[in-house]
Parts: structure tokens; sequence; C-alpha cells
């Protein structure tokens, strides 16, 4: 048995996270804003292997102007669902959802 531990990275600047995301497999962006198209994390087309990147932002939300910057580097809006989760759970509750549906976690 393998053990794998999801690495948590300390605050960055936008600029910082940009490049993180550039160079992702998969670079997602937690979004809670109903008028801003995302997709559910729950059914995503998740790649077989790689690395994913998962930005959780503060409370109140990632700004307009971030989720611009974050999708020129590449990254996607994702949702967990119509419930909005407090930053301190919604990054727990999307990794947990993630191990689990690309079987990191089995």
């Amino acid at each position: 048995c393998r053990v794998r531990f999801p690495e948590v990275a300390e605050a960055m600047s936008t600029k910082q996270v940009a490049a993180l995301l550039a160079g992702a497999d998969l670079a997602m962006v937690l979004h809670e804003d109903r008028n801003t198209p995302s997709e559910a994390l729950a059914t995503a087309e998740l790649p077989a292997g790689g690395s994913l990147v998962l930005v959780v932002g503060p409370e109140g939300g990632v700004s307009p102007e971030e989720l611009a910057v974050f999708a020129e580097a590449g990254a996607h809006p994702f949702r967990l669902g119509s419930s909005v989760l407090r930053t301190s759970t919604a990054g727990t509750a999307a990794t947990a959802v993630l191990l689990a549906r690309t079987g990191r976690w089995s």
C-alpha cells in the first residue's frame, strides 16, 4: 500500500498561482458564483494520471480579475454543488472528491 498526501501550498500571489496552474495536467478553481459557468467537480472528466492543481479562494471567493488570470493559465471553474461551503471546508471536501474519483484513495 502506498500512501499519498496531497501537497498544500502556502498562500501565494495571483501570479504565482497562475504559474502553478499553467504546469498542471488539470487546473481547477473552485468558484461559487452561479453567474459564472462552471462544471460540477463530482462529474467532471478527470485525467487518468498527472498533476491536479486545485485553487480554493478566500472567504468571499475568487475575484473576477483573479479568475481571468487563472483562466489564461489554463484553469477551469468548478463547483462542489448547489451549497456554498466555507473556505475551511471547501478545500477538504474538494480534495476528498478528487482523491476518491482518481483512485488515489484506494
